[in-house]
């Protein structure tokens, strides 16, 4: 199945809409541009049908133009990129963000971040204000070093300082979720009983 991201153009509004494979026949008085954009999909194709037929489109920037249910679709134009953007900014602009991920690292034994990871989370807390308002998960690791049911502790007890972190920059978020998973889903795999500075971490999803 061929996956397939259109922007259309119908009777001056403009909808940002998510296909597969065909798109239905349009309304008689409906007018519609259909653009096939790039969605970071090595297959990107999408038929266009209407009662007078079908066009298949699967070069990025493709564009056909649909007068009616009646009439024969377009000639397919390519569309340049400043085409695009020009002519569908708001709409663009509406289309979701893509998830921003970071890594917190903790120092060995301690409540505290790795300077390194000071640094991360100001950025990470800049990426949370500009997504605002938006959704924030918190999921805390360990290593394998101490019991299994202690690390789960301290993974969800890492979660919620961040949480703290967060929420005292007074942020409009939608939903902030802590979760921990002790030493289960390690970032790196080992043995039991080891101290792995890269799993003891936070990470940080923002949606």
């Amino acid at each position: 199945m061929l996956s397939t991201l259109s922007v259309l153009e119908s009777i001056g509004i403009m909808f940002l809409t998510a296909f597969i494979c065909v798109i239905k026949p349009i309304p008689k008085k409906a007018k519609s541009l259909v653009v096939l954009l790039n969605n970071g999909k090595i297959q990107n194709a999408i038929n266009v049908s209407n009662e007078k037929g079908s066009t298949h489109i699967d070069k990025i920037g493709g564009a056909v133009t649909l007068k009616d249910s009646k009439t024969a679709i377009s000639k397919i134009k390519i569309m340049s990129k400043e085409e695009i953007e020009k002519k569908f900014s708001k709409a663009l602009s509406a289309s979701p963000k893509k998830a921003l991920h970071y890594i917190l690292y903790f120092k060995k034994g301690q409540m505290q971040l790795t300077k390194t990871s000071e640094n991360t989370l100001t950025k990470a807390l800049q990426s949370i204000k500009n997504y605002a308002p938006c959704i924030v998960d918190l999921i805390g690791h360990t290593d394998t070093a101490g019991s299994a049911q202690g690390n789960l502790r301290i993974s969800l007890k890492r979660s919620n300082y961040i949480k703290n972190l967060i929420e005292n920059q007074n942020i409009n978020i939608y939903s902030l979720l802590v979760k921990g998973y002790g030493e289960e889903d390690l970032l790196v795999p080992t043995a039991n009983n080891i101290h792995e500075a890269k799993n003891r971490n936070v990470e940080i999803v923002i949606k």
